[in-house]
């Protein structure tokens, strides 16, 4: 299962490696119900963010995007599977330098981005958000904020995961809207979402890309 054909010329890209954390455990059927949510994300990115895509060796995944949204494109992916029945778990590994694929596909892709996420995603054990790229001093300053990060994604319920993927999701931010959408009360919906610090979550991708623009000639 892959999508679209990336950029010909090198650039600086972003690439986020990730597979599922005991998708072993999982019934066939539900096994099956996570990877078409997973897969119908992926999609909506290609859509969305003109990002690209591939699924390999049945549970493992590789997206190439704009590197400024990679972060938002891995919270995404971890709500998205989080707030799933059955819940899953995710790794993954964001990695940024350069890359093309030169009329191939993400399966066949090769480049400094790939290399760094791929061999990033190899040193997280478990669950977890890691960033690796060439540019040792962003790296540096994100690693300690992505770990803070991180741990914060992993004390979310089920239901708050819902409704925070579906403010990063949504044009219209408003709790009203919000509140539509999810056939929730408003008040209900500003209750999750503040238990949720959702402020904290957005304001990290945000900065997220407001560093990637600094640090990186894109």
């Amino acid at each position: 299962m892959e999508n679209s054909v990336v950029s010909a010329q090198p650039s600086i890209i972003a690439v986020v490696t990730g597979d599922l954390v005991g998708s072993s455990k999982l019934t066939t059927a539900d096994f099956q119900q996570v990877m078409s949510a997973l897969e119908k994300q992926l999609k909506q990115f290609s859509i969305r963010y003109n990002s690209a895509y591939d699924i390999f060796r049945g549970d493992s995944f590789q997206v190439q995007t704009q590197p400024q949204l990679a972060a938002r494109l891995a919270t995404i992916i971890d709500l998205t599977l989080r707030s799933h029945s059955p819940s899953v778990m995710v790794r993954q590994c964001i990695g940024i330098g350069t890359g093309s694929a030169s009329e191939q596909s993400v399966k066949t892709a090769t480049g400094e981005a790939y290399l760094l996420s791929g061999h990033g995603l190899d040193d997280i054990k478990g669950r977890g958000l890691r960033i690796h790229c060439a540019n040792q001093n962003f790296q540096t300053q994100m690693a300690l904020l992505t770990r803070f990060f991180d741990s914060h994604l992993e004390r979310l319920t089920s239901t708050q995961s819902y409704v925070v993927l579906t403010y990063l999701l949504a044009e219209n931010k408003s709790h009203e809207h919000l509140a539509r959408v999810l056939d929730k009360k408003r008040s209900n919906v500003t209750r999750i979402l503040n238990t949720s610090q959702y402020h904290l979550i957005a304001d990290y991708l945000d900065y997220f890309a407001l560093q990637v623009k600094k640090e990186f000639t894109l």
